[in-house]
């Protein structure tokens, strides 16, 4: 019975790591995206203002 017990905590410490790595790896990537698409929102914002505005202003 403790052979079994045993196996049955590192089969569970195996699913929960393996989980955890899962889970860290899909939020480093959703923010990353999400960072990205903010980035790009602002860098959007900032080409048309500088290509609109800034240089037409001398």
């Amino acid at each position: 019975m403790q052979e079994y017990l045993e196996k049955l905590l590192y089969f569970w410490a195996a699913i929960t790591a393996i989980g955890l790595v899962l889970v860290i790896v899909y939020w480093a990537i959703s923010t990353i995206i999400y960072v990205a698409f903010i980035s790009l929102f602002i860098a959007i914002v900032a080409a048309a203002f500088y290509q609109f505005y800034w240089i037409k202003k001398d």
